[in-house]
């Protein structure tokens, strides 16, 4: 348990919920002690939410051809367009976070960080195909080892109200290094070159910088 507790993102990008929680409960303490209860639960929720586990990829350990899956979650869509429709590439996968997933996000494989892009938009459900192009967004643009460009797209879901990205142009990323988090219930989405041949498909169960997502 103290473990969990030391290796916690609660206390970094989850803050101002551990302040506004601490609050309530001395609230709760002078004036309505069943309240407490309520905060007590929260708390756990949240610890066990902003959980940050260490994810090995055995397949990648001795294989530079892996691309890792960048966030926990359920496939929800698989997409091809041998026109490039997918802002410029073949293939897009979508993942959809529950609010029970693990929401720290992997960099499916080494590069040169080309670009963050955030955009504002709307919170709609996660899961919803339109909510890639309407809701908050923030996307990863990765010039890979091997001179191809993948594209990792963050998206707030109705739940989700904040996304967090620790990286920025110019810097160079590890496959696996965790790279941001999605906060309460979310969606992922990866835009990948022809040339990557996908190892998942809609209805698998994945998980972040652990389960390959396909190889070059």
């Amino acid at each position: 348990m103290l473990y969990i507790l030391k290796n916690n993102l609660l206390w970094t990008q989850g803050l101002p919920i551990v302040l506004v929680l601490a609050a309530v409960a001395i609230f709760s303490i002078i004036f309505f002690r069943p309240l407490l209860v309520l905060v007590l639960l929260f708390f756990i929720f949240s610890v066990y939410f902003f959980r940050n586990p260490e994810r090995v990829c055995n397949e990648a350990i001795n294989d530079q051809s892996v691309l890792v899956c960048p966030s926990d979650g359920k496939v929800i869509a698989v997409e091809y367009d041998k026109d490039n429709g997918f802002e410029g590439y073949t293939q897009k996968v979508s993942v959809f976070l529950s609010a029970f997933d693990v929401h720290v996000n992997w960099v499916p494989t080494s590069g040169l960080v080309q670009e963050v892009k955030y955009r504002t938009g709307t919170f709609k459900f996660a899961f919803l195909p339109k909510s890639s192009e309407f809701n908050e967004r923030n996307d990863l643009l990765l010039l890979c080892t091997n001179g191809k460009t993948i594209k990792v797209r963050q998206i707030a879901g109705m739940v989700a109200r904040r996304i967090c990205c620790w990286v920025g142009d110019g810097d160079n990323l590890e496959r696996g290094y965790k790279y941001g988090m999605i906060r309460f219930g979310s969606r992922m989405e990866i835009f990948l070159p022809e040339t990557v041949k996908l190892s998942v498909g809609v209805g698998d169960r994945v998980y972040g910088g652990q389960t390959v997502l396909g190889r070059w």
